[in-house]
């Protein structure tokens, strides 16, 4: 029964794969079969492959070929569509991008055994859906107000409908209504229809599968039009002139310039246009740029044109303007004559003063203007420059310059002086100043005799001519007269003469005066100083005082002090006298007398005591700010004070930290409220006049409190109050440190005011440090004869015992040696001493165990008696117990270290230096 089902079930699968062979094989005669299923579909834009065979048995020479729907062969050439044959007795047909128009009947055709056969089949193409971008332009644009098109067309069999802003757009005729070729925007509105729709593309029937959705972004455009049309204007010939047109639009438009009726689109080197803001600029005006200029905005949705009038002007320009010349007395002309378009209008100035003309006369033809300026009377103040000024409205003027000359008889000058002075040694000197047109001549007269007659002077003896020159009219000549005891006083004449006539002045030379006596005030009388303030008058007819000659008495010198007097304007300035080495409760005579180059003047003489010695007066701080310049120190200074009939012995400087007022004194001085720390007080020298305060806090307020002493006491108090610099504007530098004596304003550091500005001498400091190396050097060498029996002190002691001592010649070279290993060794002890081992211990202690006992502390003690060495100096000094001993502490006979195992051949520096130990203490001993 198994066996019967299994064949039964076998049956039946065999049975199957008859009748599926049986359904692959269409045709009107079994024996030539197109494998594929009939009708064959296929997948629009894709490839296929039909092929036709013939069954088995079939022989040699068969012959295949394919038609395509129109009855059109398909030839076996490589092309979209061909055949080809990839076995033995069939053919195929290849179909490359299958389009719809490959749908059809196709026919394949052959002949078997002489027998011709023939085998259809139907292709079926399935085309997918595509909106290309001719059907739908991804971008599109509808103009501003206008009747607007989105296109999107659908293929045969397929539908459209509009999505915007996420809505379906409906059959609204009053906005939107949808066309055979898309959606229409009966009146487009930028706010509305700017942005992307939706096209929805998608069939009906056995196509309802298939749909598209087509983003269109759409842009509203608008047309340009001109909001600010260019302006009519006026340029100015040679220069260049500026029209600009802007306009609104989307996109922005793109701007145009054309002249007058002209097609041709401005452009060239004269003209700079920019295409996006609309500006035009000529440049290098002329008159053939006058006219009509048109501004054409534009852009895809249109374009819009304004125009603009240009008028050129012609600049004015002097032609002709010449000098003029006049009497005195008489009238005098000027004439101008210019040109420019429009004609311009001519402005007459003498200086800044404008002056009127005759009514000028014009020429409209040659654009040409003659004025005439008319100065009746004309006087000497008429004569000078003028100015003739063309003008035309928005164009620059042109301006010349003449002279009208106007002819005069000499005049003297108002400022000239009508007294000369001489004395000794100083000739008087007559300036006559003279003005005239032509330039005069200048003649000199002396003083007239008894007959009122007058004599002209020639250049000899007493008398000296010089002449200068000011401008083209002016004559400056000086009759110098000699000074002595004959000279003749009074007054001489000046006589200046031209072609117009003459003019005389009379100057009188008169002797000067010495200076007159100077008045005297006192300012201060001290024990051993005077100081006075003294004025000389004003100086009108004399040279004024040079110096200021003081006599005193009685005066130990008994030689006058001199002092210059200052002059300003002419005038003396007043001398301050200060004198010094007066003698106290004594009564002096001060006498004070001016000189100058007229001689000596009348002294004013008087009185005064001197007072008893006293103590100081008041020191004057001079020079200090009140707001510092440095967080962290200040700069004090102060006048010499007056010592009171007393030398100085100190300055006394105290410092304290306070509390001010917010607001100032009546005086800009901060006020004191209260102290935050005592005073600290630094004496300095006498003759110091200033002090830098150290170790001060920033932005804080301290009160200087400063006293001079001698031996009558103290001076009466100097108060200052100042404030550090904030620490935040400014920190400290290298500035801050003094310049001079310094204190420490804490207290902690005091330097002697008697200390040099620059600190100490460089060769002390150098010898000071030479004498540091020396002590320094000693100390080492002594520590290191006690401790290392090395050293210098170490060889000069093996020398000289050496010398003294029986046997010395073994003696010696043992202790040299020892001298020597240790001097050459000590330094690899100090590096060796830790790393010594129990078996470099236990080999030195068996032989030398004995030798080390020598070296007693008594022994070491004998030595460094005779020895010479710095006692102050601590290790220097022997101890209790020789360092020669501490090895054998540590060291312990029944062990081994593992490092004197491995290294058996190395040895102890110490050890390597302790038989010498002994050769230098029997030296010793």
């Amino acid at each position: 029964m198994i066996i019967r089902s299994a064949v039964m079930n076998y049956g039946g699968l065999w049975l199957v794969l008859g009748l599926v062979l049986i359904g692959e094989i269409v045709g009107q005669d079994s024996s030539l079969v197109i494998k594929s299923d009939n009708p064959h579909v296929v997948e629009g834009r894709q490839a296929t492959r039909i092929q036709c065979a013939v069954t088995e048995g079939a022989g040699d020479g068969v012959n295949l070929k394919w038609y395509g729907p129109s009855g059109n062969l398909i030839s076996t050439s490589f092309a979209r569509v061909y055949t080809t044959s990839y076995e033995a007795n069939s053919l195929s047909i290849i179909i490359q991008n299958v389009l719809e128009q490959d749908a059809g009947e196709y026919t394949c055709n052959g002949t078997i055994n002489g027998t011709p056969k023939t085998a259809k089949i139907m292709v079926s193409v399935d085309m997918p859906l595509e909106i290309t971008e001719e059907m739908a332009p991804r971008q599109q644009t509808v103009e501003e107000g206008t009747v607007g098109l989105v296109k999107c067309v659908a293929p045969r069999g397929f539908t459209v409908a509009w999505i915007k802003n996420g809505s379906t757009v409906t059959q609204d005729h009053q906005r939107y209504s949808q066309v055979q070729d898309g959606l229409e925007i009966a009146r487009v509105n930028s706010s509305l229809d700017e942005g992307p729709f939706v096209c929805n593309v998608f069939g009906t029937g056995s196509s309802s599968s298939k749909v598209k959705f087509i983003i269109i972004q759409v842009t509203v455009i608008v047309r340009p039009k001109i909001t600010t049309p260019p302006s009519a204007g006026q340029a100015v010939e040679g220069q260049e002139f500026r029209f600009q047109c802007i306009g609104t639009g989307k996109p922005s438009p793109e701007y145009r310039w054309f002249k007058g009726e002209s097609s041709n689109e401005l452009a060239g080197d004269r003209y700079d246009i920019n295409k996006q803001t609309g500006i035009l600029i000529i440049k290098q005006v002329k008159k053939d740029d006058e006219g009509l200029y048109k501004c054409e905005a534009r852009n895809e949705a249109g374009l819009d044109m304004k125009t603009a009038q240009l008028a050129v002007i012609i600049p004015p320009r002097i032609l002709e303007f010449n000098n003029g010349t006049g009497e005195e007395g008489k009238d005098g002309v000027l004439n101008c004559k210019a040109y420019g378009d429009p004609i311009p209008t001519i402005r007459w100035f003498k200086g800044n003063e404008p002056k009127s003309d005759v009514a000028p006369v014009q020429d409209v033809n040659a654009k040409t203007i003659v004025s005439k300026l008319t100065v009746s009377s004309l006087s000497k103040e008429d004569s000078g420059e003028y100015t003739c000024e063309a003008v035309t409205q928005n164009a620059p003027s042109d301006k010349k310059n003449a002279y009208l000359i106007v002819k005069y008889k000499p005049a003297f000058s108002p400022e000239m002086p009508t007294t000369a002075w001489t004395w000794k040694n100083a000739p008087g000197n007559l300036t006559c100043e003279v003005e005239g047109d032509p330039r005069p001549t200048v003649k000199w007269f002396t003083i007239p005799n008894e007959s009122g007659e007058r004599t002209q002077i020639s250049e000899g003896g007493f008398y000296s001519f010089s002449t200068k020159y000011k401008g083209l009219n002016t004559v400056i000549s000086t009759l110098r007269v000699v000074y002595d005891f004959s000279t003749p006083l009074g007054e001489y004449l000046c006589k200046a003469t031209n072609d117009l006539g003459s003019t005389n002045r009379t100057i009188r030379l008169r002797k000067a005066d010495p200076p007159a006596s100077p008045s005297v005030d006192d300012i201060l009388i001290t024990p051993n100083t005077a100081d006075f303030s003294v004025r000389f008058s004003s100086v009108s007819n004399a040279p004024p005082p040079k110096r200021l000659k003081v006599t005193i008495t009685p005066n130990q010198n008994e030689d006058p002090k001199y002092f210059d007097v200052g002059v300003v304007d002419g005038n003396p300035k007043p001398v301050m006298v200060s004198l010094t080495g007066l003698i106290p409760s004594t009564t002096y005579v001060f006498e004070f007398a001016g000189e100058s180059d007229a001689g000596p003047g009348v002294a004013n003489s008087m009185t005064r005591n001197t007072p008893a010695s006293r103590q100081p007066y008041p020191v004057v701080i001079k020079n200090s700010l009140q707001d510092g310049q440095y967080p962290n120190s200040y700069n004090l200074e102060w006048e010499t004070p007056k010592d009171g009939g007393s030398p100085i012995k100190y300055i006394r400087i105290c410092s304290r930290r306070v509390k001010v007022r917010p607001d100032l004194s009546p005086e800009n001085e901060y006020q004191f409220v209260e102290q935050i720390t005592g005073f600290v007080c630094i004496e300095a020298q006498p003759q110091q006049t200033a002090y830098n305060l150290q170790n001060l806090e920033p932005a804080t307020y301290y009160q200087i409190n400063i006293q001079a002493n001698n031996n009558k006491g103290d001076s009466d108090n100097s108060f200052f109050i100042f404030k550090t610099k904030d620490a935040t504007v400014m920190p400290q530098t290298q500035s801050d440190k003094p310049t001079q004596t310094t204190v420490s304003i804490t207290g902690v550091e005091k330097r002697s005011a008697g200390e040099a500005k620059d600190g100490l001498p460089l060769g002390v400091i150098i010898a000071i440090i030479i004498i540091v190396l020396i002590v320094l050097f000693i100390v080492v060498d002594v520590t290191c004869y006690y401790k290392r029996q090395c050293g210098v002190i170490m060889c000069l002691k093996g020398k000289l015992s050496g010398g003294s001592a029986a046997g010395a010649g073994s003696g010696m070279k043992d202790a040299e040696k020892g001298g020597d290993d240790k001097g050459k060794k000590s330094q690899k002890e100090e590096n060796t001493k830790p790393l010594l081992n129990d078996k470099a211990e236990e080999e030195g202690q068996n032989g030398k165990e004995e030798e080390l006992k020598e070296m007693e502390p008594e022994e070491k003690e004998k030595a460094a008696e005779k020895t010479p060495t710095i006692e102050t100096a601590e290790e220097a000094k022997p101890q209790p117990e020789s360092p020669n001993k501490e090895p054998p502490q540590d060291t312990k006979p029944e062990e081994k270290s593992p490092t004197s195992e491995s290294k058996p051949e190395e040895k102890s520096p110490i050890s390597e230096s302790k038989p010498e130990i002994p050769a230098v203490k029997s030296e010793e001993k």
